[in-house]
């Protein structure tokens, strides 16, 4: 396989891992965890692209506009949308420690029922 050939290669995969990326990212039930194979084989991808340049390869035009420009286009896209779901999940994670440390000061007592509509803060 010449270099050419695998250079295309390389880049048409990187092209599919991105778009599988973004399909993925795009999809509101998709979970973070689902996104972190795609990433790891990207990664892959494109430090094997990196070793090639770093031999000099340069890429044609044809090659910038079919595979990089696309790939481009999909990050710009990707990217709000992962950051946006990564606030989401802090926040989510934030309430679930405020819950949790409230229920391990109050223990039963917030669990409770109580007569009174409320209970008793006997921690003081």
């Amino acid at each position: 396989m010449t270099i050419s050939a695998s250079l295309d290669s390389l880049l048409n995969e990187l092209l599919i891992y991105t778009q599988s990326l973004e399909q993925s990212v795009a999809d509101d039930e998709s979970e973070p965890e689902d996104w972190i194979e795609l990433l790891d084989k990207r990664q892959e991808v494109m430090d094997s692209l990196s070793s090639i340049f770093s031999q000099g390869i340069q890429l044609t035009e044809d090659q910038k506009k079919n595979y990089l420009q696309p790939v481009n286009d999909m990050d710009l896209k990707i990217h709000p949308i992962m950051d946006r779901k990564k606030k989401l999940l802090e926040s989510e994670m934030l309430n679930m420690n405020k819950s949790k440390a409230v229920n391990q000061q109050y223990g039963e007592f917030g669990q409770s029922y109580s007569p009174y509509g409320a209970f008793f803060d006997k921690k003081k």
